[in-house]
């Protein structure tokens, strides 16, 4: 399978009797980093980290800089690996939908989800007039109450209601 990124990739993937009935890209706009760490745990994580650090180069003891540089890099990847992530992918994020399936494309990467692996869809609506869909599933923890995770997302369409009517068909014929 050729994963050419171009927004008609999803050609190759169709089966036989499979309709298209929505395909897309995203709009202008910043892209969510869905399921990423909170932006305030990482920046005391990253600052806790850098802090050791710089206590353990001015002390000299190499075995103490050694041990933090694993968590400096944690921290850096915690608090930039999404924003990095997102601009190496802009322009390379393409969507599809089918009677069957959601067809998502970012980079060389293509996920397929079919009715029964979504959740129920939300949308949220931006003040540039675009709009995203989330599939995200919420579930209970004893210790911090309720927590999200995104199973995927349709982020900053510009014809937000032709998706979510093309997704409402397929997910009608599950």
């Amino acid at each position: 399978m050729a994963n050419s990124l171009s927004s008609n990739f999803y050609q190759s993937l169709m089966q036989p009797g499979e309709l298209l009935l929505w395909h897309g890209a995203p709009g202008p706009g910043k892209l969510s980093s869905y399921g990423q760490v909170p932006i305030l745990f990482s920046i005391i994580w990253l600052g806790f980290s850098l802090v050791w650090e710089a206590a353990a180069i001015m002390s000299g003891v190499i075995i103490m800089i050694l041990f933090g540089l694993p968590f400096v890099l944690i921290g850096l990847s915690i608090a930039f690996g999404g924003p990095i992530r997102n601009a190496r992918l802009k322009g390379k994020i393409f969507y599809a939908v089918t009677d069957q399936r959601l067809l998502i494309q970012e980079g060389n990467e293509i996920s397929i989800y079919t009715p029964d692996m979504l959740p129920p869809m939300q949308i949220h609506m931006n003040k540039n007039g675009t709009g995203s869909i989330f599939f995200q599933e919420t579930y209970y923890t004893h210790r911090n109450g309720h927590q999200y995770h995104c199973v995927c997302s349709l982020q900053n369409l510009t014809d937000v209601g032709r998706a979510q009517s093309a997704l409402a068909t397929m997910l009608s014929e599950k």
